[in-house]
């Protein structure tokens, strides 16, 4: 195998299929770096909550409302399922403007999975949604 650089691109030569692969290095070191430290700020976030109850401020550590929480989930499951949609529609509004591209398996395997999670999330707020209706007080598990 051999390898080429191509700017921010590696490509790498495979021979028995005659092809070549090109590896996005931004992309692969964003996914790399961005995971851990989306990590480490929800850390620091439930640490923050825990000092604010053990020092007795409930108040400020209280979790946000189940309304906040539903317009929340609502708006990330509409942005994720449209994003998913355009992913993988853009391919062929391409071919109608002209430019030569098609659908290849890693972006249908993309917009896939985020369309998938943006359902998800929307039928997470149809539930949650329903939960509501049927509650008697502020708990989310609790039923008439």
């Amino acid at each position: 195998m051999k390898s080429r650089a191509k700017g921010l691109f590696t490509g790498t030569e495979i021979p028995y299929l005659g092809c070549e692969i090109v590896t996005d290095w931004p992309v692969l070191l964003l996914i790399m770096e961005g995971i851990p430290f989306l990590a480490f700020v929800y850390y620091l976030e439930h640490k923050k909550k825990m000092y604010l109850l053990e020092r007795g401020n409930a108040e400020r550590a209280k979790e946000e409302s189940l309304d906040l929480r539903l317009e929340r989930r609502l708006s990330s499951g509409l942005f994720l399922s449209l994003t998913g949609m355009s992913l993988l529609v853009s391919p062929n509004l391409a071919g109608m403007g002209g430019i030569e591209t098609n659908l290849t398996f890693e972006l249908l395997v993309m917009g896939i999975v985020v369309l998938c999670s943006g359902l998800a999330m929307l039928l997470g707020y149809g539930i949650m949604k329903g939960k509501k209706l049927y509650s008697t007080s502020d708990g989310i598990l609790e039923f008439k």
